[in-house]
């Protein structure tokens, strides 16, 4: 890389191309001669190839905000806003603090949203920027909006010395002093911004003027900041609140025997709020902890949801304490937590609905040891605790699901769970942890996310312990509170935990590698096999449903289908699991093989199946071979494999693919030779496969179709990228994936690896990066060959070695690639 960096700045281009060419095939060099080819790429306009390289840079140097920006750029360049926004928004979580990812984000961000969506997520953002071109974009993104604002501030007020904060610009006229009005309380005045401000100086919007600093005497609780027009300032109205003070901690052994106050923290969405109090007021009798409903409403904006509220208040059945301003969660929740310095606390999410004696539950598990500091149940939608699968939102429930599955949970009775952090939906706090751990951060965090993964780390420092009650289920949907703001919260917090905490993320991925609370789970996947056979039993007629009586039994678990039974082999053991589109969670259970081959049996005659679908033997454990007759039921073989002659598990299958209703082929070319060896077999020959699309323009980028874990097959692979490099031939190949020929291949100058980039999909870096083909130099393709289902999942055209299986499946002929077969 010296030697190019000489080159490059001697103005010797072709010294340079050479020694980068040289440093591309090194490991070592490989990254850095990445970005070079992606900047020289981008600067000659050769978009396709900048994002090739470049997107490989930032998979080798993952944390290089400059290099995931410079791959941004390339795909807006392709006229792809919607992939760059989020391949952006992806790298932009996870690295908040760098101003030239925001800014590309902006950038697609202003090619993909439509105004008003736009003109939001400006506003929620503008509080915390404080880079000045990140500003001046924005602003600019506003002023260009044709019925957008014309004029636009930021405002806080920091009570330590009674002023209002903050600047103001019209965007009509920048040169102008905009003009504000201030109400505290009973009295109104006016103001202008017309003080110097550093941000927006160097943004270009003004040397002079455009900073707000306005003294307030007696400020009243809450303060509100206009424009002239009536237009509110972002920020207003501001609160005028003391600093929070924590109370002081009572009897450490009194607040087991206190009532609990459960905190419900409101700013929007009547429904969903409505039906989440509904929730706790409908199950109160079924709860023997006493119990006090306070909803904290944080000065919401919907004055139907203010009046309901107020309704149920002079009712007795909740407590409304109602804020004169937005505070934000986190002091919402911390002036919520002081109410009574002696009581244990739930927050409940406006969002959730509970179930039973959901609080019994939780409260049980909170005082089953004395250091637990906080108890999260299991939830739709729930980082750690989200079922059937952790850390994935998943959709929420109806509500007679939602009490279905509490009550599966409750029967289940799995154990409680040590987990790293709890989940603000729906905790559980300990008054005794309180009082020693403090209150929630409201200095440093923004509001709302991460703040309760603070306390609990903080906590968790002070020796106490959170777990999660698998026995109680809270349905969560989840975005209710504070919708587009959400990605700026959790990047902006995240930040904060990995300074303040930073062994936190190694001991959260290896809780999450060791997903201890998997068998609890499982444990309420088994109770809900009673929910399977009786969606199942229902299912005739129903579009959403139709083939789940039908049980398809096959190793990829890829293939999606209504129910599946799929095997892998782990160690010494193999584990299979049965999974099925069951509403409104999905079904998935696990069984080790051989030992749980009696379990797996009796679970699968509980289910009304009508038939067996074996879509692969080769491989396939003689357990599952021996379903058929163990259920007697009839099953049908839609098997692609070319080896299962030579290589069948089980010496019988021969006669157990003639026992088969059908056996089902890809392509004609295979019915003659199965049908000498199955006499007797009811052979159906399907349909080609249909999303291969032919193609008469010889693309320049190629996939590689093949698997490369074949000897031979590598090898040509070798000889062609040879080749290639030697005739400078206008073609360059595409690897996917891993391989031990990988190195060797990408040493030869004419492959690249396709770009894994988080926030894309593969068939994503496939379009950005130019390719138009798929290539398969398989000389003798059988069933099992792999290039035709890649190729159509992928919708690229297929080009082969002519043949009858490849003319069979589809494929082009390699000729039209000006590559002759024989020399390939």
């Amino acid at each position: 890389m010296e030697q190019f960096h000489r080159a490059r700045q001697s103005g010797e281009h072709g010294s340079a191309m050479f020694f980068i060419e040289k440093a591309l095939q090194t490991p070592e060099y490989r990254p850095e001669a990445l970005i070079w080819k992606g900047i020289e790429a981008l600067q000659q306009q050769r978009l396709h190839h900048a994002f090739l390289y470049l997107g490989s840079a930032a998979q080798a140097l993952p944390n290089r905000a400059d290099i995931r920006a410079l791959a941004g750029r390339s795909i807006l360049a392709l006229q792809q806003p919607k992939l760059a926004a989020r391949f952006l928004a992806t790298a932009w979580q996870q690295m908040p603090a760098d101003p030239s990812l925001r800014i590309m984000l902006w950038q697609a961000r202003s090619r993909t949203e439509p105004p008003e969506k736009l003109r939001r997520l400006i506003y929620a953002h503008l509080p915390d920027i404080d880079d000045a071109n990140e500003l001046s974009l924005v602003l600019g993104l506003l002023a260009a909006q044709k019925d957008g604002p014309s004029t636009v501030g930021v405002a806080r007020f920091e009570p330590e010395h009674s002023e209002i904060v903050g600047w103001a610009v019209s965007l009509k006229s920048p040169q102008s002093i905009a003009g504000v009005s201030v109400t505290s309380g009973d009295q109104r005045f006016e103001s202008s911004a017309n003080l110097p401000d550093t941000l927006l100086a160097t943004a270009g919007l003004g040397n002079s003027h455009g900073g707000l600093r306005i003294r307030i005497a007696n400020p009243a609780q809450s303060l509100h900041i206009q424009f002239s027009d009536g237009t509110a300032l972002i920020g207003s109205p501001l609160s005028n609140l003391p600093v929070f003070i924590p109370p002081s901690p009572t009897d450490r052994k009194s607040s087991r025997q206190e009532p609990v106050n459960i905190l419900v923290p409101v700013y929007d969405g009547y429904e969903e709020t409505l039906e989440c109090l509904n929730s706790v007021l409908r199950n109160r009798s079924f709860n023997r902890t006493a119990h006090r409903l306070v909803v904290l409403d944080d000065a919401t904006p919907d004055p139907q949801l203010r009046e309901a509220l107020q309704v149920l208040a002079a009712a007795g059945e909740i407590e409304h304490i109602q804020r004169a301003a937005n505070l934000g969660f986190i002091r919402n929740v911390n002036r919520g937590m002081a109410l009574n310095p002696e009581r244990d606390v739930v927050w409940l999410n406006a969002d959730t609905r509970v179930h039973g004696n959901w609080l019994d539950r939780l409260r049980a598990v909170a005082y089953s040891a004395t250091h637990i500091a906080s108890v999260t149940p299991f939830t739709n939608n729930g980082e750690l605790m989200s079922f059937p699968a952790s850390r994935i939102s998943h959709a929420m429930p109806s509500a007679e699901q939602q009490a279905e599955l509490d009550q599966l949970a409750q029967a289940a009775d799995s154990a409680a769970v040590e987990i790293e952090t709890g989940c603000g939906f729906c905790l559980y706090i300990k008054r005794d942890a309180i009082n020693e751990v403090g209150f929630l951060d409201e200095v440093h965090l923004l509001r709302g996310y991460g703040e309760e993964t603070d306390w609990c780390l903080r906590a968790r420092s002070l020796g106490w312990r959170h777990m999660g009650a698998p026995n109680v289920f809270v349905a969560h949907q989840g975005g209710i509170s504070f919708g587009e703001e959400k990605s700026l919260r959790v990047a902006h917090n995240n930040a904060i935990l990995k300074r303040r905490y930073p062994n936190a993320s190694a001991r959260y991925q290896d809780f999450c590698l060791r997903d201890p609370l998997k068998p609890s789970r499982q444990a309420l996947q088994r109770a809900r096999l009673s929910q399977l056979g009786a969606q199942m039993a229902a299912a005739d007629g129903a579009a959403h449903v139709q083939g789940i009586k039908q049980l398809h039994v096959h190793g990829d678990a890829s293939i999606a289908t209504p129910l599946s039974l799929t095997w892998r082999h782990q160690g010494t053991h193999t584990v299979v699991t049965l999974r099925a589109q069951l509403e409104p969670l999905a079904f998935d259970l696990e069984y080790q093989l051989p030992a749980e081959a009696g379990h797996l049996i009796e679970d699968l005659k509980r289910l009304p199946l009508d038939e067996l679908v074996f879509r692969q033997l080769t491989h396939c454990p003689a357990e599952l071979l021996q379903l058929a007759n163990q259920l007697d039921k009839p099953y049908r073989i839609q098997c692609s494999d070319d080896e299962l002659l030579q290589q069948a598990p089980d010496p019988d299958w021969p006669a157990f693919a003639r026992k088969a209703k059908y056996v089902h082929l890809p392509w004609k070319a295979l019915q003659k030779r199965f049908s000498a060896a199955l006499p007797g077999a009811d052979i159906i020959v399907d349909s080609k496969p249909q999303a291969i699309r032919p193609d008469n323009q010889a693309p320049q980028m190629l996939l590689i179709a093949d698997q490369l874990g074949n000897a031979e097959i590598a090898g040509q692979w070798i000889d062609l990228a040879r080749r290639i490099t030697r005739e400078k031939l206008p073609v360059a190949l595409l690897a996917s994936g891993d391989s031990p020929w990988l190195k060797t291949l990408l040493a030869t100058g004419a492959v690249h690896a396709l770009p894994e980039t988080q926030g894309l999909d593969r068939a994503d870096c496939l379009l950005l990066v130019g390719c138009k083909g798929a290539l398969s130099l398989d000389l003798n393709p059988g069933a099992s060959w792999r290039a035709p289902a890649m190729a159509s999942a992928l919708g690229l055209p297929l080009y082969a070695i002519p043949g009858a299986v490849a003319k069979e499946a589809g494929a082009l002929p390699i000729k039209q690639l000006s590559l002759s077969p024989s020399r390939a």
